[in-house]
């Protein structure tokens, strides 16, 4: 059963949105404003910064990989480890990590089960059948 503490209310200049903390993907930060991108594709901004928002979705499965960005873990889609480091997202917007906050990001990955190749257990597989 869904509680209140499943919502937080998002507050704008005319309106007070009731959203499921669930359906949001992730925000960025715009200096003082910081804009909400949801799963309904609506894109919501207040005028609170992201450190605060950060602040108030603590223990809510929500991590800052970036300075501009706060983001739910339960959307992460793929990490890139070979590029500069970027998540990807359920919606499949990339999102960049910083160097600094790798470490950080890669301990919450332990809250997923791991399925994970080790190099001497991969085997290669030629096609010999041309």
């Amino acid at each position: 059963m869904k509680t209140l503490k499943d919502k937080v209310v998002l507050s704008t200049h005319d309106s007070f949105h009731l959203v499921e903390i669930k359906d949001i993907i992730y925000c960025q930060s715009e200096n003082v404003y910081t804009t909400f991108f949801l799963i309904s594709g609506d894109i919501i901004r207040v005028s609170v910064p992201i450190k605060t928002v950060e602040q108030l979705m603590k223990g809510k499965n929500f991590t800052r990989p970036h300075q501009s960005f706060l983001i739910n873990l339960e959307h992460i889609k793929c990490i890139n480890k070979l590029s500069e480091g970027e998540l990807i997202l359920t919606n499949n917007v990339h999102i960049p990590y910083s160097s600094r906050k790798k470490g950080n990001l890669l301990q919450l990955l332990d809250k997923f089960t791991r399925i994970q190749s080790h190099p001497q257990h991969i085997q290669i597989y030629k096609n010999t059948s041309s």
